[in-house]
């Protein structure tokens, strides 16, 4: 089996024109935490820029095998995204997208938080996922593998054609774009609709959220470089918008159709993406930011004799901020209220993670998982000592006491 493999061309338009706009130190699998330690392969975390098209990428994809093999992550226990696909399907039928007799594809339905919303609402919906572990509802309909143009057409034999087409923090983690719009394209009916929902390369670019960046996240969209990508398919984005969830998301409304044209609404939307962001320069000014980020927090730790400090938050992108700021030796442990994550390592290390009841006389607190800080302290404050202490690390540092 491959480990990983070197990408030398676009994802999307297949030039071999890149450049390097971004290098972080060497990681393992983000999400590849485990109750024993285990020798990891560490691999390159490297953004290119494709100079044709403008599209950012990861320069090497892992083996998606070896990535979702243990994977972790369930939608459940991510802050607010429950409620935020609530808010989606509500959005879908108010749009007249969604109808009652709406028949539902979701790719990548992770644990079904989203096929149970869409149950609950008498619809009919079906998911596709290869860690299909993560699901427990045995009353949720689910196909097990990696959806593609050959796995559409499994699900077409199975279940006919779908009405609309849902993928929401996935399709940035799968290499080939091309089977997959293919498949989509196979799978929804003539005007049927493809929603997907995704980082928004700006938003990581104005509001430095670079622990959103690991071996899973392979693309980095903006509405101007998937629109161009999509026509290939018949799918045409039709509708749009940012989204807060994640730190800063972008939803997408494609609709499948043989006339393809840019509306008013899209128009704006691209206009107002590429007047908020510079690419290289944007990223050159994260290298300068994110320096001096690291050097505060090695700064503030050796002028306070603090040898070791404990973590908040154990996530793919705890790995990524921790590695890259050179701190796998300055963590003695990492709390976390996933229960799942509780007495696993942190990968690549033998920094243990534990649950918040065992905080103790520890009064400095780093905290990985700083877009959730106010709800950490919110649903964690019986447990932190008076006088707690916490090091903000992004989006600049900064230090809070309680």
């Amino acid at each position: 089996m491959i480990k990983e493999y070197k990408k030398n061309s676009c994802r999307l338009c297949k030039s071999k024109n890149l450049e390097q706009v971004y290098a972080f130190e060497k990681t393992p699998i983000g999400d590849d935490y485990r109750k024993i330690k285990i020798k990891h392969s560490f691999f390159d975390l490297k953004i290119n820029l494709c100079k044709k098209c403008s599209f950012v990428q990861l320069s090497n994809v892992i083996n998606p095998d070896r990535v979702y093999g243990k994977y972790l992550y369930i939608t459940e226990t991510s802050v607010g995204l429950v409620s935020h696909f609530k808010k989606l399907v509500n959005d879908l039928f108010n749009k007249k997208i969604l109808k009652k007799t709406s028949q539902i594809l979701e790719i990548g339905s992770n644990d079904g938080s989203l096929l149970k919303i869409l149950r609950k609402q008498c619809y009919f919906a079906v998911g596709v996922d290869p860690a299909i572990h993560l699901t427990t509802d045995k009353d949720l309909v689910t196909m097990k593998g990696l959806y593609d143009n050959k796995f559409s057409k499994k699900i077409e034999s199975k279940f006919d054609k779908f009405d609309a087409v849902i993928a929401n923090n996935v399709i940035a983690n799968i290499d080939d774009l091309d089977t997959v719009f293919r498949g989509i394209n196979n799978n929804l009916v003539e005007n049927g609709y493809f929603i997907m929902e995704t980082f928004s390369l700006s938003k990581l670019l104005n509001n430095n959220l670079i622990d959103n960046i690991y071996h899973e996240h392979i693309s980095y969209f903006t509405f101007k470089t998937i629109s161009n990508f999509s026509k290939k398919y018949n799918l045409q984005l039709v509708d749009g918008s940012f989204e807060d969830v994640k730190g800063g998301s972008l939803r997408l409304i494609f609709k499948k159709q043989k006339k393809m044209f840019l509306n008013k609404k899209i128009k704006k939307l691209i206009s107002k993406e590429e007047k908020s962001i510079n690419i290289k320069k944007n990223f050159n000014y994260l290298k300068n930011l994110n320096n001096n980020n690291k050097n505060k927090i090695k700064d503030y730790l050796n002028k306070n004799n603090l040898k070791k400090i404990i973590g908040f938050g154990a996530s793919v992108g705890t790995t990524t901020l921790i590695y890259d700021f050179e701190l796998t030796d300055r963590i003695s442990y990492i709390f976390d209220n996933e229960k799942k994550r509780n007495n696993m390592l942190l990968p690549g290390t033998n920094i243990k993670v534990k649950t918040p009841k065992k905080i103790s006389k520890d009064n400095v607190i780093l905290v990985f998982a700083w877009r959730y800080f106010n709800n950490i302290l919110k649903k964690n404050k019986k447990f932190f000592p008076k006088g707690t202490t916490f090091i903000i690390p992004l989006p600049k540092f900064k230090i809070i006491k309680i």
